[in-house]
């Protein structure tokens, strides 16, 4: 099984030919947050940020479950890959984050992964191939 995880921001469209679509615009946006605003979902700042909310650490434990489900029965089908994207408005901070989280998740919960690949559209010069 090949995993794509894919951050990006709503506003700039979201990708193309993705098996799931989730959206995150319900969590608290750092980009209200002064400090916090020039950052990414990548910076130390960010993820403390998120850390500290409940609602996104509620949210997570659920998505993770969901991940697990949605992998393993992508694998009994047969399936040789998926690709799940991760929107937010602007694709810095929340989304970015959660494919972070998802990713970290995936690697160390699924052993029937052979490639696990990580994109965030909107953050220039990172891709991530595990």
């Amino acid at each position: 099984m090949i995993i794509e995880l894919i951050s990006f921001g709503f506003k700039y469209n979201s990708p193309p030919n993705t098996n799931y679509l989730i959206d995150v615009r319900f969590l608290n946006n750092p980009y209200y947050v002064d400090n916090l605003k020039p950052l990414t979902g990548l910076d130390k700042d960010v993820i403390d940020f998120f850390h500290s909310d409940l609602k996104v650490s509620d949210f997570l434990e659920k998505l993770k479950i969901w991940i697990a489900y949605i992998i393993e029965a992508n694998i009994t089908a047969n399936k040789e890959s998926i690709k799940i994207a991760i929107g937010c408005t602007g694709g810095q901070h929340r989304s970015p984050y959660i494919v972070e989280q998802l990713a970290q998740y995936i690697t160390n919960n699924s052993p029937n992964i052979t490639k696990l690949t990580v994109y965030h559209t909107e953050l220039t010069n990172y891709n991530n191939s595990v």
